[in-house]
């Protein structure tokens, strides 16, 4: 409870403790940030003008906040695209994008593309059928990103008012009150502490957002919540009041497709997390009785909404940011929901483990983990590999998050594969995506001619150190001897699993077709 006392007061804000846009434009440039701004959109011709507006006029000629402004839309019928582009902005339709991957329909398609559209570090996405709109919407959200390097994504929470006719009466928010709070109280107790958790008006750092899941439809929301505190934890989120907001009613109908579709989301996670066991799969209809004169009907409703992968894995998307082969196969190993079965402690020597790192920092890490070479059999040129491996990591950090660090390279200094690993208690910083601590390092090196053999490791290693109980062994290991044996043994077991699950799949495919 103290822990989320100490959250609440430290990670939630009120906008006017942002309003000084001039300092956050500041913050932005000395940080060397760019920030894009994206609207997911769906006949909203009554609104998204007036929004595009006040954001242009306020965050880009006033003060330049914002860098980057567009629609994502999902096939609007209205006006919303002409009032877009007489707004002089971008403007962009979910079908169009990634054509090579089947089209899905629903905001959180949108949202998941623009990672692709949209070229900013930071990405503010804010719904576009906000009737009383303000800048405080966009500036409020950035602000704790600005402020603090730990915060990774940031939520809106608000008074949500109903507007019948011309009255505005309290009420809004139902399917959070009757659904999404109960459920988060149960299953997930940390994320209760979110006044809002199914606000459409977000923000978070492009490292955190590419590397979860979103789910397609109305469960986007509460899918990147509990993913983002199960990756990176609940301290990577705020919540920031923005006091009021008003936009357009839902229906009864929408209200139970949406509520639908959240449950759905919350059971799945649910159930893949172990909170709970499902003895039957979850269907997409919801069932209906209506009434029809004097007799009873049923009806059925679809509601879709699929899991897309985390952005990182989508192979247009690592071209267009210049992903390197190599973190392409550590992100697959770390992303893929199977594991390559290929023995890689084999590789491992107890005279290339160290379980007392005395670095302080990164490169010092580094720099010690390599003069371990020198005590083995192998004697490279440790300096010209201290500096191959500052250099990668200059390219892209190799911290993973979850308190692991994946340094390699390919040189000539080696004739094998070889495999270092260091442990550091206190931790170090690695500059890991989830901006915590790093306690495991595993520094693979491989020459030219082992390249394919290489990449297999980095997959294989990333896909075996994913599993928490693997990392929560090695950092009790008390000798190298007991590491390696760790190793091995989940190793083995993850081996197994696969090749089970290989087997109930074939089986499962051999008994449709017959």
């Amino acid at each position: 409870m103290k822990d989320l006392d100490r959250w609440l007061k430290e990670r939630t804000f009120h906008h006017s403790q942002f309003s000084n846009i001039g300092a956050l434009v500041d913050l932005k440039i000395s940080q060397g940030l760019k920030i894009s701004l994206c609207f997911p959109a769906l006949n909203v011709e009554k609104t998204i003008g007036k929004e595009i507006k006040i954001i242009k006029r306020t965050l880009m000629d006033r003060y330049p906040l914002i860098d980057e402004i567009g629609v994502v839309d999902s096939g609007s019928t209205d006006r919303t695209k002409d009032i877009t582009y007489r707004q002089g902005v971008r403007f962009f339709t979910a079908d169009e994008c990634l054509q090579e991957i089947k089209p899905l329909r629903g905001k959180g398609e949108n949202l998941w593309k623009s990672l692709h559209l949209f070229n900013g570090d930071i990405i503010v996405w804010v719904d576009s059928d906000i009737r009383n709109f303000h800048p405080k919407f966009v500036y409020g959200l950035i602000g704790p990103l600005l402020m603090n390097p730990q915060v990774g994504y940031v939520k809106a929470f608000y008074k949500r008012p109903l507007r019948v006719g011309r009255r505005i009466i309290p009420g809004g928010g139902r399917v959070t009150e009757l659904l999404v709070r109960p459920f988060l109280n149960l299953f997930f107790p940390d994320l209760s502490m979110l006044a809002q958790p199914l606000s459409g008006e977000y923000a978070g750092r492009r490292s955190l957002l590419e590397r979860v899941p979103f789910f397609s439809g109305y469960g986007v929301e509460i899918g990147l919540l509990i993913d983002i505190e199960r990756r990176f934890g609940i301290q990577a989120i705020a919540q920031v009041d923005m006091d009021v907001r008003i936009h357009r009613n839902q229906t009864i109908e929408s209200l139970r497709r949406m509520s639908f579709a959240i449950l759905s989301v919350l059971v799945t996670r649910s159930e893949q997390l172990g909170k709970i066991a499902l003895l039957e799969g979850l269907g997409p209809q919801i069932h209906l009785i209506r009434k029809k004169g004097r007799t009873y009907i049923h009806n059925t409703e679809e509601v879709h909404g699929k899991e897309r992968p985390p952005m990182i894995t989508v192979k247009a998307y690592q071209d267009k940011w210049g992903i390197p082969e190599d973190d392409q196969a550590l992100i697959k190993g770390f992303h893929a929901d199977t594991q390559n079965a290929i023995n890689i402690t084999n590789l491992i020597q107890e005279g290339l483990i160290n379980l007392s790192l005395a670095a302080r920092n990164r490169d010092q890490a580094l720099a010690e983990m390599v003069n371990m070479l020198g005590a083995s059999n192998i004697s490279p040129n440790s300096q010209v590999l201290l500096n191959l491996l500052k250099i990668r990591e200059k390219e892209m950090t190799t911290g993973l998050g979850r308190g692991i660090a994946i340094p390699h390279v390919i040189t000539g200094e080696v004739v094998e594969p070889v495999i270092i690993i260091g442990r550091s208690q206190e931790g170090i910083d690695f500059f890991a995506v989830d901006r915590k601590p790093v306690h495991m390092i595993f520094i693979i090196l491989a020459p030219e001619t082992h390249r394919n053999r290489y990449l297999e490791i980095l997959s294989s290693l990333a896909g075996l150190l994913k599993h928490k109980k693997v990392l929560k062994n090695l950092l009790s290991a008390e000798t190298p001897a007991e590491a390696i044996s760790m190793l091995k043994k989940y190793e083995t077991i993850i081996r197994l699993n696969t090749e089970l699950e290989k087997r109930a799949n074939s089986d499962v495919s051999n008994t449709t077709l017959t």
